[in-house]
């Protein structure tokens, strides 16, 4: 019995055997260059003109994506209507051949995916941008279970725009020669990459800049979700904004090949606090934003382009929805367990919108992530998306704050989405574990998925549920802004007010980490960045316990000695965990905005520096 992965749709053993060869002749009906060199990734293959030991054979009554695969005792046939589905049937072929020794198990294979879209997004932003190799391992993990859409999330100058070069930093952003090249790799394994750039919210890097900061909806910022934050949202009653956004779309779009382009559009915060208020209050916000949209609709389609539109505006505007273009895609994000996604996307369906959803991998604010809410999050955008007729999903990876999860913490995610959105069933998480031990980690001990998984349940110890992020990573962000603080240490007391851990959880919680350090020791790893992922583990674990023990000072039934002690043992790690995160994080990505991330660190220590320097002072005075 073989184990595939995506499931496929059905599977029936004839009882024969297939026996291998040293070298194999295939024929084509009509030559597919990309699927022809997939089969010499695990096989000798040479072209023939008649027919031959593997047989591809072009069928017309089939889906976009489906194909047969039939092996009996003397020949295998594919089947197949789209470049695609015979991409397809050669990854099903590969998985067969090496679970198989000398003979092959014949069986006739009829398989084609749920949902048509099955994508990722990575965001390239928030600090960190990838190397080029980073990314093409990535394609791989995708590509070996049939993903076929890939963004690389763009805000700010993290992409190579020509009209802009003067803002872009040595080694900070994608090159148009690399997105040109990931293109290429992308479509020789059936992956369309999607270009992807904001033009509304998330607009911050570009309004920091005096060329462009009167566009802003509010260009001194505003107070938003607890704190004073810097503009970043472009004014859409300025003709100006579009100006700035079209040029931008100039520099990228006539560059991709891909039919679509993610526009965003989300979280324009400001938007009705500032410039636009007058009209926001006449016409709506919905019908301001949808305004805006329009236009820049009209300068996408110069360039033949279906947009993506993110959903969070618009989703509490059901009325509204009937002026956005029949062709554009609404996608509708939602991260957590508790997103109603069985709400959100009947109601799309119900309008005859056309959409996606866009589950999460979770990693972000987190160091590991956070296992049950991925697995929670990926269910339900497949299982609704499929039940209410959705074009597809697509898994969001985002940087906020510094981008510290190391790449590997969304392995997992990336090849669950992969395997629910390809077959939505039952139990398909049971199926992870060995795929990843065995395919991804290679893990002799069949052991780092369990482990890694169990890593991003930390939160288990914390006192609550906190939607988007852990009350750890919340721990050290407020001490990053309480070193920028009037009173550090009383803006640290109320912001982590109801997170600061008894000494009981705090002691489970370091036992739960230094165990999950053991099992890490234990694998064996022989995937080729093997040594790089332990290191990584071992540093996200080590964070978060310097983090909690800076929280810990704040645990007010400790003595005054005992926090000490804590904030000391954090300020001789000091070195220790930013040279080890430099060092790591320029394994896998480029130099620029490493610093911007490292100051966030930098911040936090400086923090608990401060609060030891004056509990020290506290302790000699007798307070």
């Amino acid at each position: 019995m073989y184990k595939l992965y995506p499931s496929v749709r059905t599977i029936v053993y004839t009882k024969e055997h297939f026996i291998t060869k040293d070298k194999y002749f295939v024929s084509f009906d009509k030559f597919l260059e990309n699927v022809f060199n997939k089969l010499n990734t695990f096989l000798s293959a040479n072209k023939k003109k008649e027919a031959g030991d593997i047989n591809f054979i072009y069928d017309s009554s089939l889906k976009e994506e489906e194909y047969q695969l039939n092996i009996d005792s003397n020949k295998i046939h594919i089947s197949y209507k789209s470049e695609a589905g015979a991409f397809f049937a050669v990854t099903t072929l590969k998985q067969i051949f090496r679970q198989s020794g000398e003979k092959l198990q014949t069986v006739e294979i009829n398989d084609y995916p749920d949902l048509s879209i099955r994508g990722l997004l990575l965001d390239i932003s928030r600090n960190k941008v990838p190397k080029l190799e980073t990314v093409y391992k990535v394609v791989d993990l995708m590509s070996d279970l049939k993903m076929n859409h890939l963004e690389l999330y763009v805000e700010g100058f993290s992409f190579e725009y020509k009209s802009f070069s003067k803002y872009l930093v040595e080694d900070g952003y994608f090159t148009l020669e690399e997105y040109k090249e990931l293109e290429e790799y992308c479509n020789q394994r059936s992956i369309d990459l999607v270009p992807n750039q904001n033009g509304f919210g998330h607009m911050a890097d570009w309004l920091a800049k005096e060329e462009f900061n009167d566009l802003a909806e509010c260009p001194d910022g505003a107070y938003i979700w607890g704190r004073n934050r810097p503009a970043a949202t472009l004014d859409p009653g300025d003709p100006r904004s579009l100006k700035l956004i079209s040029k931008m779309y100039a520099d990228m779009l006539p560059h991709s090949n891909s039919k679509y382009f993610n526009m965003n559009f989300d979280e324009p915060m400001e938007l009705g606090k500032g410039k636009s208020k007058e009209i926001c209050e006449e016409k709506g916000i919905a019908n301001v934003y949808i305004d805006y949209t329009l236009k820049a609709y009209d300068e996408i389609k110069k360039y033949n382009k279906t947009p993506l539109i993110w959903g969070d505006v618009l989703i509490h505007h059901p009325e509204s929805l009937k002026r956005l273009p029949k062709d554009m895609l609404f996608v509708d994000w939602g991260y957590d367990s508790v997103y109603p996604y069985s709400k959100n996307l009947k109601k799309l369906s119900d309008l005859n919108i056309k959409f996606l959803a866009a589950p999460a991998t979770t990693s972000w604010c987190s160091f590991t992530g956070r296992s049950n809410e991925y697995i929670e999050s990926i269910n339900n955008a497949c299982i609704y998306t499929k039940k209410y007729g959705g074009f597809g999903v697509i898994l969001t990876d985002w940087g906020d704050f510094g981008h510290f999860q190391f790449l590997p913490i969304s392995y997992a995610p990336i090849a669950y989405l992969a395997m629910m959105s390809w077959t939505t069933e039952e139990g398909t998480i049971t199926k992870l574990p060995d795929y990843m031990n065995k395919y991804v980690f290679k893990d002799k001990e069949n052991l780092l998925f369990q482990t890694m998984f169990d890593l991003g349940s930390y939160n288990r110890y914390e006192n609550s549920y906190t939607t988007n992020a852990t009350y750890t990573f919340y721990g050290f962000l407020w001490g990053y802004y309480a070193s920028k603080a009037e009173d550090p240490i009383e803006y640290y007391k109320n912001k982590t007010k109801g997170s600061i851990l008894s000494v009981n959880k705090f002691n489970l919680l370091h036992q739960f980490l230094n165990n999950k350090v053991e099992e890490i020791q234990i694998t064996d790893l022989h995937c080729d960045d093997g040594d790089l992922i332990k290191k990584e583990l071992y540093q996200s674990i080590y964070l978060i316990k310097n983090i909690q023990k800076v929280m810990m000072a704040f645990n007010e039934d400790l003595s005054i000695k005992e926090r000490i002690s804590y904030l000391e043992e954090v300020m001789n790690s000091k070195n220790r965990i930013i040279d080890r995160q430099k060092k790591l994080w320029l394994s896998r990505n480029k130099s620029g905005g490493l610093e911007d991330s490292i100051a966030l660190i930098e911040g936090f220590l400086k923090f608990a520096e401060y609060t030891l320097s004056e509990y020290k002072r506290g302790e000699d005075s007798g307070e």
